[in-house]
């Protein structure tokens, strides 16, 4: 890791950290590759240019004007701003409320999908009020491990503390949009819900209360943008999963039902049957059936 502390041109360079990736962090979604902070001297303009990297913008104070895709955004204290790889950018410093911000870069096979789950991407790469005390305090604390030369192994603690930056930026981000119920984020976040836990005994009402909305307006919303009621989508997640259980395993009818969330064989085969159009064990020995078929044809 190489640190510099020097002016530049139109900035007191505060902290100006460059890491060098490990395996460790080469292993992860993301990995962060520079650090730093600095306070603008003049009113300035930075740009056109491009970076090699994605940075996070953190707005400590002042206020500045950045152009980005042909569009202009007003940042201010707490605010964050998103600059992608290969994308020209350029913004303005305002003399009378002097710019400071931190920098964060980061890479890795992960960095698209983490920042959409946070609401940024290249059409949107702004957050307004972004920076909370918590996320204030995660920043603190990687600037802290990175300065205590002490520490071995604190590729590990960047990992970590990068990912909670995100972490609880996602936090933020489902707090605000759930106050707006027309928005589709709690719509798909429930839909990602019931397609990671349909395996348990999970049920709509629970479902529902995660995302924020009462069970009826849930099921209306979900019918209406995926043509499917939400209870049917879980059912038929679950019948899928017995189906492969059946074909690819031997396992007793009874294990097969407590696997994907029913209690007993007699409701797992109504469930079943109804989905499928036969019983279980039915499906199971025609499967088997054109399965010899097929092995005794090759």
């Amino acid at each position: 890791m190489m640190r510099r502390t020097k002016n530049e041109d139109h900035f007191d360079i505060v902290e100006d950290h460059y890491f060098t990736t490990t395996e460790l962090e080469k292993s992860s979604a993301i990995w962060p590759v520079r650090l730093g902070m600095d306070i603008s001297k003049t009113s300035c303009h930075v740009g056109p240019k491009a970076v090699p990297y994605f940075y996070f913008i953190f707005v400590l104070e002042g206020q500045a004007e950045f152009i980005y895709k042909e569009k202009s955004y007003r940042v201010q204290k707490s605010d964050l701003f998103c600059f992608f790889p290969q994308l020209v950018h350029e913004y303005y410093t305002d003399q009378e409320h002097p710019l400071q911000k931190v920098w964060i870069a980061f890479e890795g096979p992960k960095s698209l999908a983490l920042l959409e789950r946070i609401g940024i991407d290249p059409s949107k790469p702004f957050i307004a009020n972004a920076l909370s005390e918590e996320i204030l305090e995660l920043i603190s604390n990687l600037f802290s491990i990175v300065n205590d030369h002490s520490k071995e192994g604190s590729d590990l603690a960047r990992l970590i503390t990068l990912h909670q930056i995100f972490e609880e930026l996602s936090r933020n981000k489902s707090s605000v949009l759930r106050n707006f119920v027309c928005s589709d984020y709690w719509l798909q976040q429930g839909k990602d819900y019931i397609e990671m836990h349909y395996c348990e005994r999970v049920t709509i009402e629970q479902i529902a209360e995660h995302v924020g909305v009462d069970r009826a307006h849930f099921s209306r919303k979900f019918h209406s943008t995926f043509l499917i009621s939400p209870a049917k989508y879980l059912q038929t997640l679950k019948i899928n999963e017995a189906k492969r259980l059946l074909e690819q395993t031997t396992y007793n009818l009874s294990i097969i039902a407590q696997s994907i969330g029913y209690t007993d064989i007699s409701t797992f085969s109504k469930a079943f049957k109804k989905t499928a159009g036969i019983p279980p064990r039915e499906y199971r020995f025609l499967h088997q059936s054109q399965q010899e078929i097929r092995t005794a044809n090759a």
